[in-house]
């Protein structure tokens, strides 16, 4: 029988996968005897449940996700029980995923499993680095620093993440009001007023005509517009798991104009601030590297360090391989070098990680600058263009009246 499985180690984070065997206990036979910790095991195909259906009733946001680090941090510092802290995270949380994931983890933990093994089946919620961060603070003794750590990397991210949206919201707020508009006018307001002028023998003019036979082309295919854009969004998951088309789908938002320095600036912010927090920590370089790789989420961006991590590995140096691709800032290859010249890499990371923080902030906020008055203009132009477009034909009906 195929089984699906979970598992987990440190070396390799989180794996997933099927093997045939004859039943769940041989599945878990096997993992453990290749050094790895069984998760989950189950058939492939089980009744769908709730969470299945609607998942989103069940998602734990990254602030959600903030809170419960930053305050099981604040718990285990000040020397409560795992189980004490994590039932009043329960009682104080109103997100019905985080409940779920606590009672889960608190389940696992009066089972004997350790926190990182309790929240390494949960990997929908928390990422291998997150895992492999706790971990390794079980193994050194210094749990609520590494939660404090991982609070300052969530919470770094999430702000970030929560500026972008808000940079975004006001020009996407005005221009779907303008479109909502526009499709009233064109569909409600435009028709009835073109069969009272063309009954009086007025002209419709060519821009007018243009819109009006634009808006009859989209109803009589718009069933087929629809069914378009979704094999056009069903045809582009599938090429999204074609490692080769990832790879060139990575290349060209990272060399993109205006979107290329935003990844770029972000990815090595949250890789620098990964391991400076690490290192901090009293991990070994070559480990948080390992780690930091892990969240890097552009592939082109991932190979850069990955071949940076096998330099290290071979006994060379970190930013060596660095100053061979272009991608990357020459002031960030700089300060690497510099960093790791002087033996203080993990300073240097964390100046290097608020450096490109307030520069991926100034970008957004220049952004946003462009993008009000940019957004204002067209809206205006295209909402101009209409109202133009009726206007016309009205004067020239009244011109029409003997």
């Amino acid at each position: 029988m195929q089984y699906k499985y979970l598992a987990y180690n440190l070396d390799e984070g989180i794996i997933k996968g099927w093997v045939e065997a004859r039943n769940a206990a041989e599945v878990r036979d096997e993992l453990v005897e290749h050094g790895y910790k069984p998760l989950d095991v189950s058939t492939g195909w089980h009744p769908p449940t709730v969470e299945d259906l609607m998942p989103s009733l069940f998602k734990v946001g990254t602030g959600e996700l903030v809170r419960f680090s930053r305050q099981l941090a604040t718990m285990v510092t000040s020397g409560a029980s795992l189980i004490l802290t994590l039932e009043m995270l329960h009682s104080d949380s109103n997100s019905r995923g985080m409940k779920r994931t606590l009672t889960a983890i608190r389940k696992t933990l009066d089972e004997g499993g350790s926190l990182s093994e309790a929240l390494a089946a949960h990997p929908k919620v928390f990422s291998s680095l997150y895992v492999s961060v706790v971990q390794v603070g079980e193994m050194t003794g210094r749990l609520g620093l590494a939660l404090e750590q991982l609070s300052d990397i969530l919470e770094a991210e999430n702000e970030a993440k929560q500026k972008a949206i808000r940079t975004m919201m006001y020009p996407l707020a005005i221009i779907s009001l303008s479109m909502v508009t526009l499709f009233v006018l064109m569909t409600v307001a435009l028709p009835p007023l073109l069969a009272v002028f063309e009954n009086m023998g007025a002209e419709i003019p060519a821009m007018t005509r243009f819109i009006v036979s634009a808006m009859a082309a989209f109803k009589e295919h718009f069933v087929a517009l629809i069914v378009s854009a979704v094999v056009f969004f069903i045809g582009f998951k599938i090429l999204r798991r074609i490692p080769s088309f990832r790879r060139a789908m990575a290349m060209a938002m990272a060399r993109s104009p205006i979107l290329g320095s935003f990844i770029v600036s972000g990815e090595i912010s949250r890789l620098s601030r990964t391991l400076s927090l690490l290192l901090e920590a009293g991990v070994t370089l070559a480990e948080a590297l390992k780690l930091a790789i892990g969240g890097i989420k552009n592939q082109i961006l991932r190979d850069v360090f990955l071949e940076a991590e096998e330099s290290l590995l071979t006994g060379h140096g970190l930013s060596d391989p660095l100053k061979n691709h272009s991608i990357l800032p020459t002031m960030f290859v700089e300060l690497v070098t510099l960093g790791e010249q002087s033996n203080s890499l993990q300073s240097t990371m964390s100046d290097v990680a608020d450096a490109y923080q307030k520069q991926l902030e100034r970008q957004l906020d220049s952004l946003l600058g462009m993008l009000e008055p940019a957004s204002t203009v067209v809206v205006g132009g295209i909402v101009g263009f209409i109202a133009f477009s009726m206007f016309v034909p009205i004067y020239s009906g009244l011109n029409a009246i003997p």
